[in-house]
């Protein structure tokens, strides 16, 4: 849909098993002359999975210089890369004046997107590019983007380079390898993160006048009213990935020296952003006292990928499970153990290093 498309629509259509993306959108000039401008289309009650099969640097909907785009009610899922980006520029002058505004990126329902096999990067379920006044992200539901990677990587909603006056508002988040929103850069201005439900939690918005308010971060379990917006979204609603208790929020975390300031309650602070980290050293262990022997049924290692913690143990009470190579963000070790404490220990010489530790009932 391009070169100057106007008023025009695409809904309630399937893409799958494609070799590149589904739906492009718009033209990569920032000031078209009126008649070739991309202005007032929609996409809409669409689903879209196992796009960018072969082509896997490719988006499920693109679109560049748009105004009042609407992308509304999509489902899209298992994508190499990012599921859906609206605008252009990076750090060019263009980006910060151009016919992009309006637009609405509404409803969706995004879920196992930057999938690590595919080892895309910079990435995120809905990602931005330049200036675009009065541009809305909200309502969608973004699960698992990025899950499992080795390195900190795939953001949720992901305002990059001149991303500016953008409003990012309840949206439901969850599960994310790196930021779950991201706005890094200086030069976007003016954005605004309110009302959005979130695990983990982020820094604050860079650039000028961006702020983050009234987010509900670093959840265990999600209320109800997130619950409702995620059932909603998409092409015709659907489940909802209900996070579980985290027994190890309120322990007490101990770890065997301490690198520089990387100590060892930051594995707790329901941030997969910070890290822990030891000495390199042989036997270098972290752990946590949950203060009572409780059930524990599963146990997240969240890799610092800086300093990558490989082949160790997870000990407990009564039991210790080995795992090999490199921990993921998240490795999840399954068991069934009553123990008080959770230990994991190099099983040579080297680091641990942590983002996160989650031990659920």
């Amino acid at each position: 849909m391009e070169a100057g498309t106007k008023d025009s629509s695409l809904t309630r259509s399937s893409f799958t098993d494609l070799s590149s993306g589904a739906v492009y959108v718009g033209d990569t000039e920032p000031m078209p002359e009126a008649s070739l401008a991309g202005e007032r289309n929609t996409v809409a009650y669409n689903t879209i999975s196992r796009s960018g099969v072969e082509y896997t640097d490719s988006v499920g909907i693109w679109a560049g210089y748009e105004a009042g785009l609407t992308v509304g009610h999509n489902s899209l899922d298992h994508l190499p890369y990012s599921a859906i980006s609206v605008g252009w520029g990076w750090n060019q002058p263009e980006a910060q004046k151009s016919v992009l505004r309006d637009n609405k990126v509404t409803d969706n329902r995004i879920t196992d997107v930057m999938e690590v096999a595919q080892q895309q990067h910079d990435g995120g379920a809905i990602y931005t590019q330049g200036a675009q006044p009065g541009t809305v992200l909200s309502g969608n539901y973004i699960n698992r983007s990025a899950y499992g990677n080795t390195e900190r990587d795939g953001n949720g909603i992901y305002l990059d380079e001149q991303s500016s006056h953008i409003t990012v508002e309840r949206n439901v988040i969850t599960r994310i390898g790196y930021k779950w929103v991201s706005n890094w850069a200086d030069y976007g201005i003016r954005n605004t993160a309110r009302g959005n439900w979130t695990d983990t939690a982020a820094p604050a918005l860079g650039g000028t006048g961006s702020v983050m308010t009234d987010n509900l971060t670093g959840l265990d379990r999600l209320p109800a009213e997130a619950l409702a917006v995620a059932a909603r979204a998409g092409a015709r609603g659907g489940p909802v990935e209900q996070l579980r208790t985290d027994l190890a929020r309120t322990g007490t975390a101990t770890q065997s020296s301490t690198e520089g300031t990387a100590t060892a309650a930051l594995a707790l602070d329901a941030d997969t952003n910070t890290d822990t980290r030891t000495l390199s050293e042989a036997g270098a262990w972290w752990q946590v006292d949950l203060g009572a022997v409780r059930h524990v049924r599963q146990i997240e290692v969240w890799n610092d990928a800086s300093s990558t913690t490989a082949d160790f143990d997870v000990v407990t009470d009564d039991r210790t499970v080995h795992v090999s190579g490199k921990a993921l963000r998240p490795t999840l070790v399954n068991l069934d153990s009553r123990t008080r404490t959770v230990k994991i220990v190099t099983s040579g010489t080297g680091r641990v290093a942590l983002s996160q530790v989650l031990v659920h009932p």
